[in-house]
């Protein structure tokens, strides 16, 4: 009977959703020490690939604790980046809004060109660590390159992680009525959604390297 029920849909979704629980939750307290941040994104998404094509069969402690320390050096680089490029498109913006035309325009240009640069490499880098040894250099490199060869998979991962926040500012109840969702699932679903649209892309890259 406990057997039947395991191979269950029932038993496969409750198991998805603690999966993510428990990644999401280990994700916000390795993030604490704020530096930690990048090696606690890896940890989730190698937590999320290993999941996804292991058919939900992982270990989400020794998966996510061995990718946060293997990567820890390259993940807060890439922290670090885009930390600094977050500063550069936030002070554009600003200083662009005591300007008079067109040096405003110029300004926001610049900073929005920044911002795509940085939710590129939020969204690709973090990923390619968890599932790839590469260079800091071919990281970024091979980052710019997925966002032009799979655009609709950047917009729509993009899309993923955005909506849940976007959503809470436009209504604030939603924070009040669901906020435990937000603690338990809000980063860990967009990765997750995020991880579902790169993988075959990944995938189809790691072929034809192979062939």
């Amino acid at each position: 009977m406990l057997s039947n029920w395991e191979n269950t849909p029932a038993a496969t979704l409750l198991r998805f959703l603690a999966d993510l629980m428990l990644v999401n939750l280990l994700l916000l307290c390795c993030s604490l020490g704020v530096v930690t941040i990048g090696a606690a994104l890896t940890g989730m998404y190698a937590v999320l690939f290993k999941r996804q094509r292991e058919d939900g069969s992982v270990s989400v402690l020794k998966t996510f604790f061995g990718a946060f320390a293997d990567n820890f050096l390259w993940a807060t680089a890439l922290e670090g980046i885009v930390a600094a490029l977050l500063l550069v498109a936030g002070g554009d913006f600003s200083y662009a809004l005591t300007l008079p035309q067109p040096g405003k325009t110029l300004f926001i240009v610049i900073a929005t060109a920044v911002a795509l640069l940085l939710l590129t490499i939020f969204l690709l880098a973090f990923p390619q660590q968890a599932v790839y040894r590469n260079s800091l250099r071919g990281i970024l490199k091979n980052s710019l390159a997925l966002a032009v060869c799979a655009p609709l998979q950047l917009l729509l991962a993009a899309a993923a992680w955005a909506a849940p926040w976007v959503l809470a500012i436009i209504e604030p109840d939603v924070i009040v009525y669901l906020g435990v969702l937000y603690l338990l699932w809000g980063f860990s679903f967009p990765a997750y959604c995020t991880v579902r649209l790169l993988d075959p892309v990944f995938q189809k890259i790691t072929r034809e390297q192979v062939n």
